[in-house]
Formats: C-alpha cells, sequence, structure tokens
C-alpha cells in the first residue's frame, strides 16, 4: 500500500470496529481496503470512559476524524468523539450515496456493453474533480441534462443520462434570469445598489445570488429543492428588483434563461 492510498490528517473516516481492547479499538478504513485505524480509548467519548464496550463495540460502523498519519508504518489514528452528530449523519449519507453510486455505474456500463471497472476507472477522476463525487455526478446528470451533455462525451453517456433519470431524484434545481438595468439619474450607482440588494430569500432551503453579467446585465440565480419553489423565489426576487428601480430616468427588465 502507498501513502497515496492513506487518509489524510484532518479526513473525517467510515470505518467498522474490528476489535476493541481495554485501551482503544482497532477500525477497518472501508474506503481504504486493507487499511486500519485506531481509536485510544481518550477518543472513544466526551467524558471519561471507564468501561469502553459501553461506547463502542465490534461490528460497529463509526465515523471518525483522522488525528495523526505515520506513512512509513502506516498507523492511523482517529478520534470518533471529535466527530458531531450532524457531520456523522452527513458522512454516512455520502458514503451510502458512492456505495449506490458504483452499483449504477455497473448499470450504466452493462447498458453500453462495457466493463464495469473499465468505466469506473475512466469517470471516476473527472466526476470527482468536477462534480466532488460520483453520485454527485448524477445528480448533476438530472438537475441540467444539456451542460453534463456538453461536459461529457463517450459511449457511455446517452446510458448513464437514462440510468440517472430513472433512479435519481434531484435534491436542488437551479434556474435564471437576466435584468436589465440602466439608469441616467445622477445618483444611478445608489439606485442600481440599493435595487440589486432589494430581494429577500423567502423559503428555506433556498439561495439567491445576483451578480454583474457585463453592464447593464445582471444574471439572478435561484436555487431551490424544486422547480415550483424556484420560480416563486425568482419572480418575487426579481419583482423585488424592478419595483425598487422604478424611475423616470431609468429602463429596468427582465429575461428568463
Amino acid at each position: 500500500m502507498s501513502p497515496a492510498e492513506l487518509p489524510e490528517e484532518g479526513e473525517f473516516v467510515i470505518g467498522r470496529v474490528s476489535v476493541v481492547r481495554n485501551h482503544g479499538a482497532d477500525v477497518e478504513l472501508l474506503e481504504y481496503p486493507g487499511q486500519k485505524g485506531f481509536v485510544h480509548i481518550s477518543e472513544v467519548a466526551s467524558g471519561w470512559v471507564k468501561y469502553i464496550r459501553d461506547f463502542i463495540r465490534e461490528g460497529q460502523m463509526v465515523v471518525a476524524k483522522v488525528t495523526r498519519v505515520k506513512p512509513k508504518r502506516h498507523i492511523v489514528d482517529m478520534s470518533v468523539r471529535q466527530v458531531s452528530g450532524h457531520r456523522k449523519q452527513a458522512r454516512i449519507r455520502e458514503w451510502k450515496n458512492e456505495q449506490r453510486a458504483t452499483k449504477l455505474i455497473e448499470l450504466v456500463a452493462s447498458d453500453a456493453k462495457l466493463e464495469p471497472k473499465v468505466l469506473l476507472e475512466e469517470v471516476s477522476g473527472p466526476f470527482r474533480e468536477n462534480y466532488g463525487t460520483l453520485y454527485g455526478a448524477f445528480e448533476a446528470a438530472v438537475v441540467d441534462t444539456a451542460i453534463f451533455t456538453k461536459a461529457h462525451k463517450g459511449k457511455w453517456l446517452q446510458p448513464f443520462l437514462a440510468v440517472a433519470e430513472a433512479n435519481i431524484t434531484p435534491p436542488f434545481v437551479t434556474i435564471e434570469g437576466r435584468l436589465t438595468l440602466t439608469s441616467w439619474a445622477p445618483d444611478g450607482v445608489k439606485q442600481l445598489t440599493q435595487a440589486l440588494t432589494a430581494p429577500q430569500v423567502q423559503e428555506e432551503e433556498t439561495t439567491l445570488e445576483i451578480a454583474s453579467d457585463g453592464a447593464p446585465d445582471y444574471r439572478i440565480r435561484v436555487r431551490a429543492p424544486d422547480f415550483k419553489q424556484a420560480e416563486r423565489e425568482l419572480k418575487q426576487a426579481t419583482d423585488a428588483v424592478l419595483n425598487n428601480f422604478r424611475t423616470s430616468d431609468g429602463e429596468a427588465s427582465f429575461e428568463r434563461l
């Protein structure tokens, strides 16, 4: 095993407890086959731990933070107590999604008449670089098929899109529009600033971004859990800008992209 196949300090890893001793526990790192990590009893839980098995047991899946790595000796020290409940849930969800994505890649390979291992080696690097994870690539393909199609090519592309559409529910959608604002008033810059900062997000899990697209154009982008909510937020935001910008010394318009 090379040092490149070891986790990095500060990384949150998924593992399964293999051996529990009085002074700590050995953990098999599921994302690094053949590599184990060690959790000292002081890093099992917050506070004083009298009986380690009250907190950790063989076969238990854990999320741990890597606190020290000695590459030459392949020693990985870890902490379970330094992982918050929220971080643990998010990391396990990410790991399960990656397992699912790997299975979906096998479906794609079958439909494209390719070897699963060969296809996985071909796409895993670019996918992780561009989308963060394999699962993120499937989500991207569903959220904006046109952009995904332009970014990739290969015998696997159409089967990939079909598998993504059949198996992935998009977590968020992104829609955009273009505002064109022109002012000839002496305080035109102030009017523009007030108008562009007027919109406020109305619903949870929604983000709103307005950025220059080359004066006098401004791109407005809304990200929301579904299209209905996104469209509603976009309308409220553009109305806020246009209503705020109303002036006899300027022009304002909106175009949906």
